[in-house]
């Protein structure tokens, strides 16, 4: 009996966790992840441009040999990248949702930076960095109304991260 009741306790976890709406794929689980929220006083669309522009500065093709962030797609709403760490040996997916709220001219950010390679669960906070680093050379930290939401649970090596920002 008690294992039955276990057994449902875990798929009713799991199976709300499918349920609960994400603007993109959530990570599979033996992958290195972070989701994490952003709220801006600011316009999607500048929140946006400003978010494409970094990932273009930090692109190798400008001749930074440190940065490995390569753009994807972009759309006002939708941002994806993909980043490679110097060495090669490991690459992120990196996306962006953006969605204005109710406040006028304010817009929520999902992030998310999802491990490509079977990898340890616990990257010691790269996934946050990958995120971090970004939205802070962009200068979007100091923007008007900013505020990250984000813990330990949706962001795997959070409380580790020593991003270089």
């Amino acid at each position: 009996m008690t294992m039955l009741l276990a057994s449902a306790l875990f798929v009713g976890l799991f199976g709300s966790l499918a349920a609960v709406p994400f603007p993109f794929p959530v990570p599979v689980p033996y992958h290195a992840f972070c989701r994490t929220q952003w709220l801006f006083a600011t316009p999607c669309s500048e929140i946006s441009a400003k978010l494409v522009q970094q990932i273009e500065v930090f692109s190798p093709e400008t001749g930074c040999k440190e940065c490995q962030y390569m753009l994807v797609f972009a759309t006002p709403e939708y941002i994806t990248a993909n980043h490679t760490s110097t060495n090669g040996l490991q690459a992120e997916k990196i996306t962006f949702a953006l969605t204005s709220t109710l406040l006028t001219a304010s817009c929520r950010v999902s992030a998310t930076s999802t491990s490509l390679g079977f990898t340890s669960l616990l990257d010691n906070g790269l996934n946050y960095c990958n995120l971090r680093n970004l939205l802070s050379a962009s200068g979007l930290t100091s923007a008007p109304g900013f505020l990250e939401m984000t813990n330990e649970w949706a962001c795997l090596g959070y409380g580790m991260a020593t991003c270089t920002d």
